[in-house]
This record gives structure tokens, sequence and C-alpha cells, in this order.
């Protein structure tokens, strides 16, 4: 995903520093979901606790470019959505970048609202900005 939005080494760094600590230190209800097809890995996601009380936090959703628009991402999403009410989370909140326009477009189909953008600088080698966005959904 880094090369396909042009984005450089501090975007992997970053990602991969959440999947090690998340790895690492694995607290009671966060999980990790993977979809497969073939046994080739083609997306995944991430629910961990995001530090407020009832609050989940979605990370590293992903789904590759060939499987996109076709279910993966949303059955993902709804594995989530799920386990995040069972858990008797009252909120969900997630953080995405403006070029990830399909991820976006899902997120506000299943009930997220874009509540924060932050400038960010270091994820595109040029320097040219990436602007984040926090996305909450309440009332699970």
């Amino acid at each position: 995903m880094p090369a396909e939005y042009g984005w450089g080494p501090a975007f992997t760094e970053y990602a991969a520093k959440i999947a090690v600590e998340f790895a690492g230190a694995q607290q009671e209800g966060e999980a990790l979901w993977v979809a497969e097809c073939g046994g080739r890995l083609i997306g995944s996601v991430m629910l961990c606790q995001s530090g407020e009380a009832g609050e989940g936090q979605v990370r590293l959703f992903l789904v590759e470019p060939d499987y996109r628009r076709c279910g993966v991402g949303s059955a993902l999403m709804k594995t989530v959505l799920d386990k995040a009410k069972e858990l008797g989370c009252t909120r969900l909140m997630l953080w995405s970048a403006e070029p990830l326009t399909d991820a976006i477009r899902l997120y506000e189909c299943l009930g997220f609202h874009i509540t924060e953008r932050v400038k960010n600088t270091e994820w595109r080698p040029d320097g040219d900005p990436v602007y984040e966005i926090k996305m909450v959904k309440e009332c699970l």
C-alpha cells in the first residue's frame, strides 16, 4: 500500500511499529483478523483499545487492490463492529488518510464521521502533505 500512494519508509515504519506493539502487548479484547484467498493474504484489520473508556480503535485496515469492491473490506469491518459491540464498546474511532477514498467511503457507509483532520509531512519522501483524518462511530 505505501507505494500505491507514494508513501515512503516513514509510513512503513509507522505501520510496522503498530503491528509489533500489538503482537508484543496485546490486551484483552484486542484482535487481528485476516482475509485470505487461495492461501494469499488479501486483507486485514485490528481492533485495539484506544485508551478511552468504552472506546475501541480500528487499526491497520487493508484490502489488496485486486480485492477491493468485492466485499472483503465490508466483511472485515463487520467483524470488527460485531466484536466491539460484544465487548461493550459504545464508540469506535480510527485514523485514515485522504487518499484512501474507498476505505473512507466504507467507513461513512458504516456510520463513521470525520472529527479531525491533521497535516502529515512525514509519510511522503517528497515532503508533500498527506492529510490524516480521524473518524468516529458512536453508539454501536
